[in-house]
């Protein structure tokens, strides 16, 4: 029981750092019109109600100029298309003046984003997951399958409609502006379900994401189950 509070303690304690110093967070989508957005790439099955969303991925090294200042985000997640919430957990990460920090994250916006206190490195095998549990409790996990660790905690959120599920490749914001989308490559996602089933099985929405003058910045492949892939173009 003793070593139970203690493990108990720590994940209190992680929960309670911010993710970035900067501020930087994972919002709703911020939609074009259908199939575009500001700030989305990937998949996104609407309609519900979600129960569980998971998917499979690498993280992506990331290459970081002298005097770039650039972020990406990767993760599963339950609402954020069609609601106000986002029920969500995964990576983020940012590059500023040559420096790369990855990180784990979870985030119940429009609460704050955290930061997971792990170890987390370009080419570790990640698994992320967001499971309702009732009520308005949500179980959210992410395992490093490299590294040998999972992390899970368990967050409240009485507003969530579960009106979506999404795998999804996202640039950052901070106070409202969007940060330029570090060139993360090309990310492949596998083992993507939600409610139990391929995300395919949803019909979901391909989200491309787009500068301002409508430049495609990242664009997802097409799906097969619960697998496809999203390709940077443009920061």
């Amino acid at each position: 029981m003793k070593r139970l509070a203690v493990l108990v303690a720590a994940a209190a304690l992680i929960t309670l750092t911010p993710v970035t110093a900067s501020g930087a967070r994972a919002v709703p989508v911020k939609r074009v019109r259908f199939g575009v957005a500001r700030n989305w790439a990937g998949y996104a099955a609407t309609g519900g109600p979600f129960t569980s969303v998971s998917t499979t991925w690498t993280e992506p090294s990331i290459p970081c100029g002298a005097n770039e200042h650039s972020a990406f985000a990767s993760f599963a997640g339950i609402d954020g298309d069609g609601s106000s919430t986002v029920e969500q957990i995964g990576s983020l990460d940012t590059c500023r003046n040559g420096t790369v920090r990855h990180k784990g994250f979870f985030e119940m916006y429009p609460q704050s984003a955290f930061r997971i206190a792990k170890r987390l490195r370009g080419g570790d095998s990640l698994t992320a997951s967001v499971t309702f549990n009732g009520g308005s409790t949500f179980t959210l996990t992410l395992v490093n399958h490299t590294a040998g660790w999972t992390f899970t905690t368990q967050q409240q959120s009485s507003q969530a409609q579960r009106r979506s599920a999404e795998a999804i490749v996202e640039a950052p914001t901070v106070s409202g502006r969007i940060l330029p989308l570090s060139n993360f490559g090309q990310v492949n996602y596998n083992a993507t379900t939600a409610n139990g089933q391929p995300l395919a099985n949803f019909n979901p929405e391909a989200v491309t994401m787009v500068t301002n003058t409508g430049a495609v910045k990242a664009q997802p492949t097409g799906i097969s189950g619960g697998s496809f892939s999203v390709i940077w173009h443009h920061s």
